[in-house]
């Protein structure tokens, strides 16, 4: 049993291992999973795109990025903090980050439930293009059961948190990959079944609750309980406050494209267009989480323990970025067209002229690295 919940309970302390030997053992684990998940993504696409019309993938696009742009609308960044703060380990902050996340999902199924009436009010009043992702019928009623997943989400414990400020990304990555695993299954059953969109939505909702659950009983560390501690939300909210001012550019430069196309083109070039983003997002995803789940803890610790070391320690993290994401860049570029041909039918093809010109926008990556430095030391305002 856990000890009585009070101020001076805290998680165990990281072991005293160097932070070469965490994060080398960290990125391995997300570096790793991610690479091993996005494998099976792709192929679980792959059948999907044989099993659905392109338009579905248009539609859940549209539904992905309303729900992404609304999530960020009120992130506070509780995660985040929880890394960053001298508190992190103090089980009231991490009560207190808790709630507020969950606090946070709620409101965000809430306000998409609301977006879905408007949409659907939008419909009947002709308010968007005959032929766009924006009229279609189906999307107000996708869009509130999707987002019933942030809610999901916002449950989940806040040890997943905690493993990743003390680089334990075993677990995290198990969790990770066998919810993308066994929802890929279900998604792919549904399709069989349904040969509609609804089979993606299912598929995230089963992926949120497998996670959420796994959450709870996989991870070291006491349960988390309703409680909202004056210091902890003060420290929260201040610092969550930057989390929410840059969540809200990055989104609009990685996902502002796709909010805007879907009420200018139709379901089925922006299915086409969504695929080729996919594609072209693995390589840089898949950095961008050893970046979240490494790089800012390590650079959080760095500060915390010796900041003399930053400079040094950015220096190695960017030289290899760098190298990975230029290397990845020229390749897709120069083989957009075959890559597409290669993995998808006729249908698709045409995917590949997207392909080739979002392949380059993948560099930007690069400068997310210092953006981790800024992060770490709570300067989230410049």
């Amino acid at each position: 049993m856990w000890p009585p919940r009070s101020t001076a309970t805290r998680h165990p302390v990281k072991p005293l291992v160097s932070l070469k030997r965490r994060s080398l053992r960290a990125s391995a684990w997300a570096g790793g999973s991610h690479v091993a998940g996005q494998v099976i993504r792709l192929a679980g696409n792959l059948v999907l795109a044989r099993l659905l019309v392109p338009d579905a993938f248009g539609l859940m696009a549209a539904v992905s990025t309303l729900i992404m742009g609304i999530s960020l609308l009120s992130d506070i960044g509780t995660g985040t903090v929880v890394v960053q703060s001298q508190r992190g380990t103090d089980q009231d902050f991490l009560n207190t980050a808790w709630t507020l996340q969950v606090i946070k999902g709620i409101g965000v199924w809430v306000f998409c439930t609301l977006i879905a009436l408007a949409i659907a009010l939008g419909q009947s009043q002709l308010w968007f293009g005959i032929g766009t992702a924006y009229n279609e019928a189906d999307l107000p009623l996708l869009l509130a059961v999707a987002a019933f997943g942030a809610t999901i989400n916002g449950l989940a414990s806040i040890n997943m948190k905690v493993a990743v400020r003390n680089l334990d990304l075993r677990a995290v990555s198990m969790i990770d990959f066998g919810a993308q695993v066994f929802s890929l299954a279900v998604m792919v059953a549904a399709a069989v079944i349904t040969r509609s969109v609804w089979a993606l939505v299912i598929g995230g909702l089963v992926s949120a609750t497998l996670k959420c659950a796994l959450s709870h009983v996989a991870l070291h560390g006491p349960p988390s309980r309703i409680s909202l501690e004056p210091g902890a939300m003060k420290e929260l909210l201040g610092k969550g406050k930057w989390v929410l001012l840059s969540s809200l550019l990055g989104f609009v430069a990685m996902n502002g494209d796709r909010l805007l196309l879907g009420g200018l083109i139709d379901s089925k070039t922006l299915g086409l267009y969504s695929i080729a983003f996919a594609l072209a997002s693995i390589a840089p995803a898949a950095i961008s989480a050893i970046l979240g789940k490494v790089i800012y803890p390590a650079f959080s610790e760095v500060l915390r323990d010796r900041p003399l070391d930053l400079g040094r320690t950015y220096r190695k993290f960017q030289r290899v970025v760098d190298a990975a994401l230029g290397a990845i860049a020229a390749v897709m570029f120069v083989a957009s067209d075959a890559i597409v041909g290669l993995l998808y039918d006729e249908r698709y093809q045409d995917a590949g002229h997207f392909l080739g010109l979002l392949a380059l926008g993948s560099i930007g990556v690069r400068f997310l690295v210092v953006e981790q430095i800024y992060v770490a030391k709570g300067r989230m305002d410049l």
